[in-house]
């Protein structure tokens, strides 16, 4: 008897039967835990690209108004609370969005976001996990470039005509406006400068109280005209001096075939250096007057020198360029804005039969020197109710791309076109 119960113990003992059912079970609630988690992890995974891209907008959107410098640290703050609020509401459904804390340091450029949310569990529960923290940071570094503009703006005597029922300079006026209040910021940075320069030109362009350095004291009505034999380059007036009217010819550029003698006109607006005072700088442009013809050439070759460093030492102080080191470690943009409404058909020195003295030609030399590398200036033309010609001048002096060259019909037009070119160089000033 106690043999049989011996044998009925340790059959029992051996039958396994019964365990794989336990273990099946027990596997069965694991894999549906594993799966319920992968499934609720999914989810995290979801809601937190949701809620990393509305940070993403808001830092851009608050970026943008950092480097525009019009706002205020507040102000830049409710704006990329708003953006953030539009954006992550396809995630609200999901959890808990926690609001964003903002930090903006004007300084150091940096926007920071620090977002703290919840996403509710679903299969997890079963195990005891009813939510799941998503933290989200990001911690954003614009790099704010500095900006030099020289702008050759056209105010010859064809500036005076009608268009659209307003002066062609009055609508020049406006649209600078337009460019420098888009440009630069309200409120500036010490260490993050936005700066334009002026060279209005017609036949010749005055460089006022700069006059006696660059031409060894021989200019009697504040203007210049070319260097000897044309030359092409931005090499301060200590090396090579400018010429006066005195020193050439009656008008050797016969382009368009109709510029008379003694076509040469001193324009009573000034050379303005850089400058980040907008104020003064839009009453320097309202103050322009429409007279004389088009000496394209000249503008282009001051808007040029003046965003050069090779004229850090005329120009001095607060208006002196930055070297164009700067530009090639790319924390500095250097550009030039070319504005014409007729054909370059006035020069000085030369050869009326040579045609690389012609104002057109060197015009084009011009933009292609400063445009070479080391130099990387930017050159943005517009041709403002301009002939064909000047058209095709200013397209060959423009940078390739897109955004650089514009042709304006009207004032409207004109206006877009800075308009453009101001976006433009605020777009390759942020970088993140």
């Amino acid at each position: 008897m106690l043999t049989r119960c011996k044998l009925i113990v340790k059959k029992f003992s051996s039958d396994d039967r019964g365990a794989v059912a336990v273990l099946f079970g027990l596997m069965t609630f694991m894999l549906f835990f594993m799966g319920a988690i992968a499934v609720d992890y999914s989810r995290a995974i979801d809601m937190r690209s949701k809620i990393s891209s509305a940070v993403d907008a808001a830092s851009l959107a608050a970026g943008r108004a950092l480097l525009d410098g019009n706002l205020s640290d507040s102000d830049i703050v409710t704006l990329a609370t708003t953006y953030f609020t539009e954006n992550v509401k396809p995630a609200k459904a999901m959890g808990t969005i926690g609001a964003p804390t903002i930090t903006v340091n004007r300084e150091q450029g940096t926007i920071d976001i620090d977002v703290q949310s919840k996403v509710k569990m679903t299969l997890a529960r079963v195990g005891g996990f009813t939510e799941m923290s998503i933290p989200v940071v990001s911690e954003a570094t614009y790099l704010q470039k500095d900006i030099e503009v020289g702008m050759a703006l056209d105010i010859t005597g064809s500036m005076d005509e009608v268009r659209g029922g307003k002066r062609k300079i009055d609508s020049l006026k406006g649209a600078f406006e337009q460019f420098a209040e888009r440009l630069i910021p309200e409120q500036k940075s010490a260490s993050h400068r936005v700066r334009i320069g002026l060279a209005p030109y017609s036949s010749g362009v005055n460089v006022g109280a700069y006059a006696a350095a660059v031409t060894k004291s021989r200019s009697k009505d504040g203007c210049v005209t070319e260097r000897k034999a044309a030359a092409i380059n931005d090499d301060a007036a200590i090396a090579q001096p400018f010429l006066v009217k005195e020193d050439g010819k009656d008008d050797i550029d016969n382009s368009d075939g109709s510029t008379p003698k003694n076509a040469f006109e001193c324009p009573s607006a000034t050379l303005q250096p850089l400058s980040d005072d907008r104020d003064a700088l839009i009453r320097s442009v309202n103050g322009f007057k429409a007279q004389g013809w088009t000496a394209g050439h000249l503008g282009i070759q001051w808007a040029w020198n003046l965003v050069s460093d090779k004229w850090s030492g005329t120009f001095g102080g607060d208006s002196a360029p930055d070297p164009y080191a700067r530009v090639a470690d790319d924390k500095l943009i250097k550009a030039v804005v070319l504005m014409t409404d007729g054909s370059f058909n006035t020069a000085f020195h030369g050869d009326k039969a040579d045609k690389t003295n012609w104002s057109k030609t060197q015009a084009v030399k011009m933009c292609d020197a400063m445009k070479a590398p080391g130099k990387d200036v930017l050159v943005f033309a517009v041709a403002f109710d301009a002939p064909k010609d000047a058209q095709e001048t200013l397209k060959a002096c423009a940078t390739k791309g897109d955004g650089y060259y514009a042709n304006a019909a009207n004032g409207d037009e004109l206006s877009a076109a800075f308009d453009k070119f101001a976006d433009k160089l605020s777009s390759l000033r942020i970088s993140k």
